[in-house]
């Protein structure tokens, strides 16, 4: 025996990788002998007497491994003495506890066990949470199936774009391919996007969730759904889906209510435009255009105005095609999808029937809106968009609308043109000296522009430069609007009534009134953006 036990010491002491096999054994036989004493403790089960019945096939078990000369063989003997205790507390156990508790070891039941720890790895390890229409936290897909990639791919949209102050994720796929994009600051970046099988499980997935028909894939519908993304908040998502025979669309915005409650002095009008605007409200009734192209903030700039007026001492209603902002103590009527122009106009003079001051609507259905808000102006202030690339582009348009040019002049309080301009991210911006011929060019003296400002994306930590952690490497952060604002006074609308509109646009310019590059360029001057960002802008179609 002293000649055994002295070979197989021997045999330790040669070879190094033996201890370590005992060890991971014994470290995986201590793991499941705990995990199986507070099965029993769970169950009320002879806790204390299959504790023992353990230690003694432990002792048994890693004493063979010790005394049996041959290493290999002694680990297999002392692992069948190991597992036999095992199983003997399994087969025990089964015959006291439910059948719905009792261990199968057949392979059904382990990749049961297997899907159902991944299932709760999947719920715990989750970044973004969708919560449905009853305030539930939607269950997170998991497995190998296009459902659970379909929120691998939410996931990574969202946090790509909430650190980044995105306003609108857009998918789209059909049978070849899918597109995913997110919309920062008015300018699409592209992702990587997955199968178009999962693309349409992702739509799904959001579908579900918000409440809406799966099985309706044409139709357009929408509706709002909220998420949580940890650290990132709790955030709204206005969710809208559409499709054809051979596509399938769902587009996102984040957070759409915030934009409504930005103040009018917070848009980015320049002071002089500011009074302007302040004294233009302070006037009961007249027309008020804006004009943008798409995206370009005309949404929230008609709500700004609106709010301008204290819904609880004036009647104020809106007429929209589609819910954009929700208001405290502002009517709103929404007319269906595919209402036609008389329909539209047949509201609109229900509305102007019951006495409003303040009228917002979607615009003009027709050119019989448009006489309708000119000859309901005297007592009434409408907010109306238009199509346009600047204010004297509106004005004859609204000329043309109402028919009249002394009508429409009589009616028009004020016309707003406006772009969003991305700002300057303050953390990485580069400053530089601008040429002088270029300055010319802008029509801007140099001794007011002794310092311009490019976008970049880069800071630079130890002399390394590395990706700017405020604006994520865009170079820009947020968006500012401006403006070229036309308030009408009498000579102006005397102009307009006689057709004289180069009499009027010397008029307001002696008033000092401000083009849309104008009010751009001093954005420029004062570091807010870049000149390749008010290029860009400025360029956009109205259409």
């Amino acid at each position: 025996m002293i000649h055994i036990i002295a070979t197989s010491q021997s045999a330790y002491l040669l070879n190094p990788v033996y201890p370590v096999l005992m060890a991971i054994v014994l470290v995986a036989w201590a793991w499941v002998i705990g995990s199986l004493d507070k099965d029993a403790a769970h169950f009320y089960l002879k806790r204390f007497e299959w504790n023992m019945v353990q230690m003694g096939c432990g002792i048994i078990g890693f004493g063979l491994m010790l005394l049996i000369p041959i290493f290999p063989l002694g680990l297999l003997v002392g692992i069948f003495i190991l597992a036999g205790g095992v199983m003997g507390y399994a087969y025990y156990r089964n015959t006291q506890v439910p059948a719905d508790d009792r261990w199968s070891f057949n392979l059904d039941s382990f990749r049961r066990r297997m899907a159902a720890a991944e299932f709760e790895k999947a719920q715990a390890r989750a970044s973004v949470v969708l919560i449905d229409t009853d305030e539930a936290r939607v269950t997170i897909p998991s497995g190998d199936t296009p459902q659970a990639a379909a929120h691998a791919t939410l996931e990574r949209l969202i946090t790509f774009a909430l650190p980044r102050g995105a306003d609108r994720i857009d998918v789209s796929m059909d049978a070849q391919q899918a597109k995913l994009n997110v919309r920062i600051d008015g300018v699409k970046y592209a992702q990587t996007a997955p199968e178009p099988a999962v693309a349409l499980a992702l739509i799904d997935y959001v579908k579900s969730a918000a409440g809406m028909d799966l099985a309706d894939r044409r139709k357009r519908q929408a509706a709002e759904i909220h998420f949580e993304a940890g650290e990132l908040g709790r955030h709204t998502l206005e969710v809208t889906t559409s499709g054809s025979t051979r596509s399938v669309m769902m587009y996102m915005e984040i957070d759409t209510n915030l934009r409504a409650r930005l103040p009018l002095t917070k848009l980015g009008l320049l002071q002089a435009q500011k009074d302007q605007l302040q004294q233009m409200l302070q006037m009961p009734g007249r027309v008020v255009l804006i004009s943008a192209p798409p995206r370009h903030g005309t949404t929230t700039t008609l709500f700004s105005l609106v709010r301008e007026h204290d819904p609880y001492t004036s009647s104020v209603m809106t007429l929209e095609r589609e819910r954009a902002f929700e208001l405290e103590g502002i009517s709103h009527y929404y007319l269906p999808e595919g209402t036609d122009a008389a329909a539209f106009n047949d509201k609109l003079n229900q509305m102007i029937r019951t006495d409003p001051q303040v009228m917002l609507l979607a615009g003009f259905a027709d050119s019989n809106t448009a006489r309708i808000c000119a000859k309901s102006a005297e007592g009434i202030r409408f907010y109306v968009p238009m199509a346009a690339s600047d204010t004297f582009s509106a004005l004859d348009s609204y000329i043309k609308a109402v028919g009249e040019p002394k009508t429409a002049a009589v009616s028009l309080g004020a016309i707003v043109s406006q772009r969003l301009l991305r700002k300057l991210c303050n953390t990485c911006k580069t400053p530089y000296k601008p040429d002088a011929a270029a300055l010319r060019k802008l029509n801007i003296p140099a001794d007011k522009a002794q310092q311009f400002f490019s976008a970049s994306g880069k800071v630079v930590v130890k002399d390394k430069p590395q990706t700017c952690p405020d604006c994520q490497g865009i170079g820009y952060k947020g968006r500012v609007g401006v403006f070229e604002l036309m308030v009408l006074e009498d000579d102006a609308r005397r102009r307009i009534a006689a057709g004289d509109f180069d009499g009027l646009r010397a008029l307001l310019r002696k008033g000092r009134m401000l083009y849309l590059q104008e009010s751009a360029l001093s954005k420029v001057v004062d570091g807010t953006t870049d000149i390749k960002e008010v290029t860009r802008a400025l360029g956009e179609k109205t259409k």
